[in-house]
């Protein structure tokens, strides 16, 4: 008897829908942004040979998250700033992307206990990107576009490993909408880049 209430005890701390006391969330994050921006088509019109350009590969990089809760309620709202980039070259094409993002963060959590899950969104509101390409050492595409938008929706997972110190690892998976508007090539040419696409991110950090 003893063991079925213990047992009871342990799944309703774990799993039902309360809110945890903790009051401010900072975590590190290393992620990457799986897009769907083809390189050979920034490549068109620029590049002698765009055929060549390689495929185009996932962007990664570091973050930090910033989040406040109320006690008792289960929204948090904060800040995520990322840093990302990627690098991928094919017979004498080389390409590389680079930006920063600085996004609202909100999430709500549907179970709040040791154990954090439900949805998160973001909305950017200060970006900086560029990408470059370069044909046999040539210089082709170089562009920092003047107007970005982005969002990203997900779900994520945290989990306090050690109960009584406020340590939590976790994961984060989602999609982006990544528009980069306004792009304009040294050579005067417009170029199209949509970096949108899925994303994951595993994170550390305290749940204070």
């Amino acid at each position: 008897m003893k063991k079925q209430i213990v047992s009871i005890l342990f799944l309703a701390t774990v799993f039902l829908p309360t809110s945890s006391w903790a009051l401010f969330t900072v975590r590190a994050t290393y992620g990457l942004l799986t897009s769907k921006q083809d390189l050979q088509e920034l490549c068109q019109g620029s590049c002698t040979a765009p055929a060549n350009a390689p495929a185009i590969v996932p962007t990664y990089g570091t973050g930090l998250d910033a989040l406040v809760k109320l006690p008792l309620i289960p929204f948090g709202f904060g800040l995520r700033y990322e840093k990302q980039g990627l690098s991928a070259d094919n017979s004498g094409i080389e390409a590389s992307i680079d930006y920063t993002r600085t996004a609202i963060l909100l999430n709500y959590r549907l179970i709040d206990t040791i154990i954090h899950f439900g949805p998160i969104v973001s909305y950017g509101i200060s970006h900086s990107a560029n990408a470059t390409i370069k044909e046999s050492g040539v210089s082709r595409v170089d562009v920092s576009p003047s107007d970005i938008t982005s969002y990203s929706l997900g779900l994520e997972l945290e989990v306090k490993p050690l109960i009584v110190i406020p340590l939590i690892v976790g994961a984060e998976v989602g999609y982006m909408g990544f528009d980069w508007k306004n792009s304009t090539n040294i050579d005067s040419t417009s170029k199209s880049i949509d970096m949108s696409g899925t994303y994951m991110k595993v994170f550390l950090g305290l749940d204070i």
